[in-house]
């Protein structure tokens, strides 16, 4: 315990060295001081805490979660280090962070008002006048910068490439320390913002992390800077990524399920381009396609799969949605997945997909997600699957239209199918010896509705004839007087 308070307390001064511009932020992009990581390293090894990122790892156990790289203390290990930390040897080191910092009037003209951090040091209330480097940097200001005759493109160029060295050096101070960093709010957002600097800047993160994505990808503040690694790095690192987390599926499929790590993995599955890419992910998720599918965070991983990947990469989700249709529809997350499935997909996988619903429309019609699985079969207007429909619920339309769900999809039926069908719906509610409890049914009552919209002809009069006989009895049920409005009925 002593030890992470100790940690905590290292990180918590990642602000601070950014505030006085020690990581390279803080500060004029042109400034000249180097950055000073080496307390911050000192304390850091001084607990045990230095990652070795240029060392090939050994390859560590695999904990309960499937992820393999963290460090627990075997009994007999002591917490503490052997250099334990001391706010006396801290302020040797970095007295500036713990004592007022002076200001020099002087050095702040050198070096221009810029650069200064107003929240460090106010300003003198009366600045003396501009010396010529004070000058030169007003008028480049005025003039657009490095085009203005002030300064010569030459001595701009010089400024820009000491800026980038001061920020190389600040990420080369932290090889060893980089993951650590990451998982700190502040470190995660100074580490991104070094990623916008340039592809040797993205080079030492990468190098830095990349052995601990899964870690990182399921962290609070971590996922953040993975994200923003994948959409800058290049082709080749980004495989490196790929290989690393599917080296075992299960850990892929971990993170998916993760509330910090579906955001990254949707955001990898973004950023494939390859065949090779694609295939190495979707192997590693396919064990696990039920668990995504049916999971609040999971799913939303297979979704981008469908939404980001050819119908013929997805397949293997197709077959899975087949299979487990029925079990996928009657869940709340299933059900959107499902009718994902259906919309991404195209000629066999269509129809395999479409067949199986089709088979299982009775189960899934009466349940609260499955129903509208059904309907959106229905709407789709495919012969074969709304025939299969038809026949499961023929002689079942007064069980169907008597439940909540169901009655849905029995109005559904009277909308999209064909003639003979309706007929079929029609006659059946009419062949039911007490009509007036359709009539008052809370939920029956709509379909007779439907009903009367859908039909024509000498079907609709007999309809309407059986109705009629309970003229009283719809003016005074709240359940009938949507049937009583309708203006053909009062005729």
């Amino acid at each position: 315990m002593k030890l992470d308070r100790e940690m905590e307390m290292l990180l918590n001064e990642i602000p601070l060295l950014h505030h006085g511009g020690l990581l390279g932020g803080g500060g004029d992009a042109g400034a000249d001081d180097d950055a000073d990581l080496s307390f911050l390293i000192h304390e850091l090894a001084a607990m045990g805490v230095v990652d070795g990122d240029d060392e090939p790892p050994a390859p560590p156990a695999a904990d309960g979660l499937g992820f393999s790289g963290f460090m627990y203390p075997t009994k007999g290990d002591s917490p503490v280090a052997s250099h334990p930390f001391s706010i006396a040897n801290y302020c040797a080191h970095m007295p500036s962070l713990f004592e007022p910092l002076p200001f020099d009037a002087a050095a702040a003209v050198a070096d221009g008002w810029e650069s200064w951090d107003i929240r460090c040091s106010p300003p003198p209330s009366a600045p003396p006048a501009a010396t010529p480097r004070a000058r030169c940097k007003s008028a480049r200001r005025k003039n657009g910068g490095c085009g203005a005759t002030a300064a010569s493109p030459k001595m701009c160029g010089a400024a820009a490439t000491a800026a980038a060295k001061t920020h190389g050096e600040s990420l080369a101070g932290l090889r060893g320390f980089m993951y650590h960093v990451a998982r700190d709010q502040h470190g995660c957002r100074f580490l991104q913002q070094r990623l916008d600097d340039g592809k040797r800047e993205v080079d030492l993160i990468f190098a830095g992390v990349s052995r601990h994505a899964a870690q990182l990808m399921v962290d609070p503040f971590g996922n953040y800077l993975m994200q923003k690694l994948l959409a800058v790095c290049d082709a080749g690192q980004r495989m490196a990524l790929v290989l690393t987390l599917t080296a075992d599926p299960s850990v892929l499929v971990r993170i998916s399920l993760n509330v910090h790590g579906t955001r990254a993995v949707q955001k990898l599955i973004e950023s494939l381009r390859t065949r090779e890419e694609i295939s190495l992910v979707v192997d590693a998720l396919r064990p696990g396609f039920l668990e995504l599918i049916k999971d609040p965070n999971g799913n939303h991983v297979v979704q981008k799969c469908l939404q980001s990947f050819e119908a013929d990469d997805n397949k293997a989700i197709f077959d899975a949605a087949s299979v487990h249709c029925l079990d996928i529809g009657m869940q709340c997350h299933g059900c959107c997945v499902l009718q994902r499935c259906i919309a991404r997909s195209r000629g066999e996988h269509r129809e395999k997909l479409v067949a199986a619903i089709a088979c299982n429309g009775f189960e899934l019609a009466q349940d609260a997600y499955g129903n509208y699985v059904v309907q959106y079969v229905m709407d789709l207007k495919i012969p074969n699957a709304n025939s299969s429909l038809a026949q499961q619920f023929e002689g079942k339309y007064i069980h169907l239209s008597m439940q909540k769900f169901s009655s849905n999809v029995v109005e559904k039926c009277l909308k999209v199918f064909k003639e003979a069908d309706k007929a079929k719906i029609i006659l059946e509610l009419l062949a039911m010896p007490n009509l007036e409890q359709l009539l008052q049914h809370p939920y029956a009552n709509y379909v007779i509705y439907s009903a009367l919209q859908n039909s024509k002809g000498s079907l609709h009069s007999a309809l309407t004839n059986a109705i009629r006989p309970h003229v009283e009895l719809l003016r005074t049920s709240p359940y009938c007087k949507r049937i009583y409005s309708r203006a053909l009925l009062k005729k």
